[in-house]
């Protein structure tokens, strides 16, 4: 078994260092961070998920996806699910941290968009 086990170890490093998986990983941590966020909100307030699902009328098994960043959900849904949280909803666009600001001629303050 340990042989086994050190192959799947070694195949996985190989893995983790590919280009392939770095743009996979990219584009998931986006919808894991919102689940993350979301599932942290619902546990600070002591909702279940059931409780959750149900004040953002929406189904059980549908929350537990997004929780676990399986879906990247539509804006109309985090609102949904904001509301169901007595949470604001923040979506800001702002310039990437590492960038050089010399390089970066629009470089101002990030901008949020709220709900009213």
């Amino acid at each position: 078994m340990t042989d086994d086990h050190t192959a799947y170890e070694v195949l996985a490093r190989e893995r983790r260092g590919s280009e392939d998986y770095r743009q996979g990983y990219a584009e998931a941590r986006p919808a894991f961070l919102i689940g993350q966020a979301v599932r942290e909100r619902r546990l600070a307030l002591g909702l279940s998920q059931v409780e959750l699902a149900a004040r953002a009328d929406m189904t059980q098994p549908a929350l537990s996806r997004l929780e676990a960043g399986g879906v990247v959900p539509t804006i109309p849904l985090l609102e949904r699910i904001s509301i169901a949280l007595d949470a604001d909803l923040i979506i800001e666009i702002a310039p990437h941290a590492a960038r050089n600001p010399k390089q970066d001629h629009a470089r101002q303050s990030p901008h949020s968009i709220l709900p009213n």
